[in-house]
């Protein structure tokens, strides 16, 4: 599910590659079902000049071995144990956490904040701690909550910019994209759908109203639209019989890094993701984010033709992702 020529100006995989720079990525939590996924589609990315592999559990060393059976140009280094956490993280461009807990149908946001503090907590201090703050991407949910956690942390440690800090939601894009065009008989990579708020079955508010190609859906229509998209990490794991979703959301991650090192290089970028911004009633926020060298520019407005009924939509959202950053920055409060 690539972006075509007609939306060629958001992360098109052709301008990407081009890329003249190479970058050192750095995989947390590597050992885990998406880092798997993830390392192997990094381990040939042409922009990627070294690869690092770094997990708490034992299986780690077996991955980067299987890894190393790929033939790539890049560099590839393992670490195992939280005592080589700094020597992972030391000269790393972009840093992407994906271990934790996966939620699965039952498991609540709040049970994984529970299991996912401990591992983004850690992360963030030694982030926290480098002399240079390199992007952070964070994939291990819930993003509502652990985004705000870590920017607390990091901020109150010395080393944090804030528009390095992104919750990565392009899965949110994709899925609309490809629900939209399901919908409406087209081919997914032919529509573009903008997807706002928070990254969460709560949160997550696609904007019909300012889909391309237009579409005239009655609010009835839109509801079962925002209720499928917003269901759908439910939907693959009852398809999976309670396993999470893993190689969509790995693929997702990859058109991040694409697009993030595009932007380290020097060239134009637009991320799908979650980050701080107070221009829309709250301290973080989700959506289409131009991004440069130094991080985060601007987030893309929507101000014109938005639905009464989207809008009715998007302050319920808004409410619930108040109180899901508010947790995140309670759990510091308590310690």
């Amino acid at each position: 599910m690539l972006v075509t020529k007609k939306f060629s100006n958001i992360l098109t995989p052709r301008a990407i590659n081009s890329t003249v720079r190479l970058f050192q990525v750095c995989v947390m939590g590597g050992a885990s079902e998406i880092g798997q996924a993830l390392s192997l589609m990094l381990r040939t990315e042409p922009s990627v000049s070294k690869l690092v592999i770094h997990d708490t559990w034992e299986t780690a060393p077996g991955v980067v071995i299987e890894l190393s059976h790929i033939p790539a140009k890049s560099t590839l280094k393992g670490y195992l144990g939280e005592a080589t956490m700094k020597q992972a993280l030391g000269s790393s461009d972009l840093v992407l956490l994906v271990g934790g807990l996966l939620k699965t149908p039952g498991v609540s946001g709040k049970t994984c904040l529970d299991a996912n503090t401990e591992f983004v907590k850690t992360v963030s201090s030694h982030i926290g701690r480098l002399s240079k703050m390199p992007f952070v991407g964070v994939v291990a949910e819930p993003i509502n909550s652990l985004v705000p956690m870590a920017a607390e942390l990091m901020r109150n440690i010395g080393t944090f910019d804030s528009r390095k800090l992104f919750g990565i939601t392009t899965i949110d894009w994709l899925r609309a994209q490809t629900l939209f065009g399901t919908h409406h008989g087209m081919a997914p990579e032919d529509c573009f759908v903008p997807v706002i708020c928070g990254h969460s079955n709560k949160t997550t508010v696609p904007l019909i109203s300012q889909s391309r190609p237009g579409t005239n859906m009655t609010d009835a229509e839109i509801l079962k639209f925002v209720n499928e998209l917003q269901r759908y990490d439910e939907i693959v794991s009852e398809a999976k019989h309670g396993k999470s979703p893993t190689v969509s959301v790995a693929y997702s991650v990859l058109l991040f890094v694409r697009g993030a090192l595009a932007a380290l290089g020097g060239r134009r970028a637009q991320l799908h993701a979650y980050v701080e911004n107070n221009d829309f009633g709250t301290s973080y926020f989700s959506g289409l984010v131009q991004v440069d060298s130094n991080g985060v520019k601007e987030m893309t407005r929507y101000t014109n033709d938005i639905s009464q009924y989207e809008c009715q939509i998007l302050e319920e959202a808004l409410d619930q992702l108040r109180k899901d950053i508010a947790m995140g920055k309670k759990v510091l409060e308590v310690e």
